[in-house]
């Protein structure tokens, strides 16, 4: 980390979201304060003291015997109330209980996050199913999963490459996942209107997403289905398309080109 000629303050909030974005990066297995200092060439007692106080805010929680740190309870009441209200979310809610009922299957609304795409709501069906993101919050980078191609395949050329590009590392850790899939995918997603996963990703598992226009705004998030790959038929995949395009129909010329959260809606 560099530092700034910024005032005091603006440096120490600048430092707490680094360290914050590198815990929620670390995912389930959490960072230490090593690895936080080797990330932001902090020295280590101001680390210290920045992860203790994050701590005692239940912003960040202990784990492994205290020798790792991950994102604390507090951050899941922050994420719901920031995920509530105008934004996606709200708006998509009573689609997604539509589908649920409709389908019975898992209903799982996903947004851009810059180069990621993220878990910001779901609704399990009658039988719960493995997914790529996991609980609301989730993510993968833009390119891995339907939720994401589904945004992925309808940006502009130029834009797509330079994503994919910087994506190939984190993209690459997928099995069966290479640049020429990941453009392959993309083709037919584009071609055919809707993202569809058979089970490639996670054995048994499959899914189906639809990609969620702004207006002025592009692709900014999907709506997808995800259910036992065992159930895929042509005649589901038609089914499952229809009602997504239909609630995604209804909702998306609601949405407020204005709102920056549909080009910038954080990670829940």
């Amino acid at each position: 980390m560099t530092e700034s000629n910024a005032k005091p303050g603006a440096q120490l909030i600048d430092r707490v979201v680094l360290i914050l974005d590198l815990v929620a990066n670390s995912r389930d297995t959490g960072i230490t304060l090593k690895d936080v200092c080797d990330h932001t060439e902090l020295n280590k007692a101001t680390c210290h003291r920045i992860l203790s106080t994050l701590v005692g805010h239940n912003l960040l929680t202990k784990v492994d015997k205290g020798r790792r740190y991950r994102l604390g309870t507090k951050m899941l009441v922050y994420g719901a109330k920031a995920a509530n209200g105008p934004g996606l979310r709200s708006q998509f809610l009573p689609a997604m209980q539509r589908l649920m009922e409709a389908t019975g299957e898992t209903v799982v609304l996903m947004a851009r996050d810059q180069d990621d795409s993220v878990c910001i709501d779901r609704l399990d069906g009658e039988c719960f199913v493995q997914t790529l993101t996991g609980a609301i919050g989730g993510y993968v980078p833009l390119g891995v999963g339907t939720g994401s191609l589904a945004m992925l395949s309808f940006l502009d050329e130029g834009e797509r490459d330079a994503i994919i590009a910087r994506n190939l590392p984190r993209i690459g850790t997928y099995a069966s996942l290479t640049e020429a899939r990941v453009r392959t995918l993309v083709g037919e997603t584009a071609a055919q209107g809707y993202a569809l996963d058979r089970g490639e990703l996670l054995v048994g598992v499959a899914g189906i997403s639809v990609p969620i226009f702004a207006v002025e705004s592009g692709p900014v998030a999907s709506l997808g289905l995800t259910f036992l790959s065992a159930r895929l038929t042509p005649e589901l995949i038609e089914k499952c398309v229809a009602l997504l395009k239909e609630e995604v129909a209804r909702v998306a010329p609601n949405l407020n080109p204005l709102d920056r959260r549909l080009t910038a809606p954080g990670r829940a």
